[in-house]
């Protein structure tokens, strides 16, 4: 297992989190409904387009732009092997540091969401939780940045475009203030970095991986990428 550091993923991770972590103070002592998040907010919830209003709406459900888009994603990369299977192992591990951080951020920080607090009706139905950070934003930017740096702009860049749109239309449709989604970003960009940061960490997941899903397999291991 290769146990060095690659120091220049490391200073972008870590200067990605201090900038999360400034955010978080900014949030924490002005309050979600300050007025840079609040003029943001109603900038996009009361500029609807009706021609994007059903797509953002599917796209904003609770597991859509998570469990029911990114899992898959990842499976189809691990399955035709090279490159995409390398891009997989670092979106999966990357995943797991995101669902870790999000769950731990929802959990000691409460922030209420912006129906909750503005008196507005959301488009879709969602919990009461914690609004900070965008789990959603969180979760589809590890896996958009996953692709930037791990895979070809023809299909990263789809990817991206999806992202973008979950994100957006997690604010679209109320139930996230922007800067939700700005952290979550920030925390997911920082957390690949990370991942890139430590290979011994890829290579952990990737051995779990290939325990898991030796049996889904179009390119075997060792191929050459395309």
């Amino acid at each position: 297992m290769n146990l060095r550091i690659e120091r220049k993923h490391l200073y972008a991770a870590l200067t990605l989190y201090l900038l999360y972590a400034l955010l978080t103070v900014y949030i924490i002592t002005s309050g979600e409904n300050n007025p840079l998040n609040t003029h943001l907010f109603f900038a996009i919830f009361n500029n609807k387009l009706p021609q994007l209003t059903p797509l953002l709406t599917v796209i904003s459900v609770d597991d859509y732009g998570r469990a029911f888009f990114w899992i898959p994603v990842a499976l189809i990369l691990w399955y035709f092997g090279g490159r995409y299977r390398r891009a997989s192992v670092l979106m999966v591990s990357a995943f797991v540091i995101s669902l870790v951080l999000g769950e731990f951020m929802k959990h000691v920080l409460y922030e209420p969401r912006p129906f909750l607090v503005l008196h507005i009706t959301p488009l879709i139905h969602e919990q009461p939780d914690s609004s900070y950070p965008s789990g959603h934003a969180l979760i589809v930017s590890t896996g958009a940045y996953s692709s930037i740096v791990a895979l070809p702009w023809y299909i990263s860049l789809p990817l991206t475009v999806e992202a973008l749109l979950v994100s957006y239309g997690r604010v679209y449709v109320g139930v996230h203030w922007p800067l939700d989604v700005v952290a979550g970003w920030l925390l997911g960009i920082a957390n690949v970095e990370l991942v890139l940061a430590l290979p011994w960490y890829y290579d952990l997941i990737h051995l779990i991986m290939k325990k898991l899903l030796g049996w889904l397999s179009y390119r075997p291991e060792g191929s050459p990428a395309n």
